[in-house]
């Protein structure tokens, strides 16, 4: 019974680690194939997806929203409402795409941790009752948790002079720079929240 109980938390952690790896390396492009992360040719994310999808620019003029991109999906929703992403953010069909992924029964999450060091995180359990196990362990459904880094160079590169670049021209000045920086965000987002 402990040896079957082991063999499924070794199933789901490495269902969880492939799921996490897979999504954290075609971050970057979408189109690339789930399995073999082979990119096709001509197909990739648009170069500035990023600017009102992970929060920076929110951050960086206070308007409130900057979430840093935190996402998370529940895979089971994530995989019923498959039709229903048209509507949804980048990151969240990113995230969804490999949800998709996770055989049944398994159930969890997958998060998108957004900031500085932006990491795929999935939770996943299998639901299993068995008596003896939850006298001794306090639960029976095994558990798994693993987490991937996303190596984005480019994006970095991008942030780090976006930063560089508002930090200098901002500074010494009254808010009446960031009012206008604001208010042509908030443009730019409801021209991209339309063509969605």
């Amino acid at each position: 019974m402990l040896g079957m109980y082991t063999y499924q938390k070794v199933v789901l952690y490495t269902v969880a680690s492939l799921t996490a790896e897979r999504a954290a390396f075609r971050w970057d492009n979408s189109y690339r194939d789930a399995v073999s992360g082979m990119g096709k040719t001509g197909e990739y994310d648009g170069l500035y997806w990023r600017l009102a999808d992970n929060g920076v620019l929110q951050s960086l003029f206070e308007m409130g929203s900057g979430s840093q991109g935190g996402i998370s999906l529940t895979i089971r929703e994530a995989v019923d409402e498959d039709n229903g992403r048209t509507a949804q953010s980048l990151p969240q069909k990113k995230l969804g795409n490999q949800a998709d992924r996770v055989m049944q029964p398994l159930e969890g999450t997958i998060e998108y941790d957004g900031g500085l060091q932006q990491r795929i995180k999935i939770k996943l359990r299998k639901p299993l009752s068995v008596p003896v196990l939850d006298s001794l362990l306090g639960h029976s459904e095994p558990r798994a948790l693993s987490a991937a880094v996303i190596v984005d160079p480019v994006e970095l590169i991008r942030n780090v002079d976006l930063v560089r670049y508002y930090a200098g021209k901002f500074a010494g000045q009254s808010g009446r720079g960031k009012a206008q920086a604001r208010e042509v965000l908030r443009k730019r987002q409801s021209l991209h929240d339309g063509e969605q």
